[in-house]
């Protein structure tokens, strides 16, 4: 058994082993970042093209990145956010954590953008099986699932030109 002591105010003192519980509360921040002339923000995205150009720095990147663009129902982008990093070879990421923003933005869409360090976009099995994962995923949701696009060295890959989705 605790006792608890007053001190010489006569408050008492707190018992040391009492915990306190807190809940976690998310905020959402948007940082902003630069974009060269002529990018399609606050445009609508008609095609791969446009994707890429304005992600084309991720060619430089040593390792994978995953970024997950939300568009409104206009398929104006919202905002992108960078999922997840990984090695130069692969990223290990569920599909649900690649539409967290999204969900949150309640954005009507989304495509998904990564890179091949090696310069081959070429998707590999685990790329196909992450976007059939992400389809379930989208259409749980009631989201639309608008593409998926690996940037190579100097080309790239998109599930939706290509009509895998």
């Amino acid at each position: 058994m605790t006792v608890k002591t007053k001190n010489k105010i006569g408050t008492k003192k707190r018992n040391k082993t009492s915990k306190r519980t807190y809940l976690r509360e998310i905020r959402i921040k948007f940082k902003k970042k630069r974009v060269k002339a002529g990018s399609p923000v606050g445009k609508r995205i008609a095609d791969s093209e446009q994707v890429v150009k304005l992600f084309e720095d991720l060619r430089d990147e040593a390792k994978e990145n995953l970024i997950a663009i939300s568009l409104d129902a206009k398929l104006k982008i919202i905002c992108f956010e960078v999922v997840a990093i990984g090695s130069v070879a692969s990223i290990y990421l569920k599909p649900g954590e690649a539409v967290r923003a999204s969900v949150a933005l309640n954005s009507s869409g989304i495509i998904i953008l990564h890179n091949h360090p090696s310069g081959d976009p070429t998707p590999s099995p685990q790329d196909k099986k992450f976007t059939k994962d992400l389809t379930v995923v989208m259409d749980a949701l009631g989201f639309e699932f608008h593409d998926h696009i690996i940037i190579g060295d100097e080309c790239h890959f998109s599930f939706a030109d290509e009509g895998f989705l």
